[in-house]
């Protein structure tokens, strides 16, 4: 379901929240910036980006001058995706809770919101 701010799906073993940029429909989300809550409480940060928008991002920056003229682009959430939308998103989600690897591919959400490194 998805209000103005925040698109929200419950999934057996983990929420996740997407915040929405502006008006953008969920179906049409191409950078979904998350948090994934297990059912222990535990928050994981996830930086969803299509490989096209993550490309137009790094052209703009080589236009701006950013990240050295556009030649890298770093987030510690970063979690590549293929196809928009946040259908599509939540699938790659529920893969990575699945999969058991939860913890050493995303950072943890802690105390005050600082996020912590993967475990390793």
């Amino acid at each position: 379901m998805a209000d103005q701010t925040h698109f929200r799906w419950v999934d057996d073993g983990f929420v996740v929240q997407i915040l929405l940029d502006g008006d953008v429909d969920a179906s049409d989300l191409e950078v979904g910036d998350s948090i994934i809550t297990l059912p222990t409480g535990e928050r994981y940060s996830a930086l969803l980006v299509t490989a096209d928008e993550l490309l137009r991002i790094m052209n703009r920056h080589a236009r701006s001058g950013e990240s050295l003229s556009g030649r890298y682009f770093c987030a510690p959430d970063l979690v590549v995706v293929k196809e928009k939308g946040a259908a599509s998103m939540i699938d790659v989600i529920r893969d990575i809770v699945l999969s058991g690897d939860l913890a050493t591919l995303l950072p943890r959400i802690g105390e005050g919101g600082r996020l912590g490194l993967p475990e390793m």
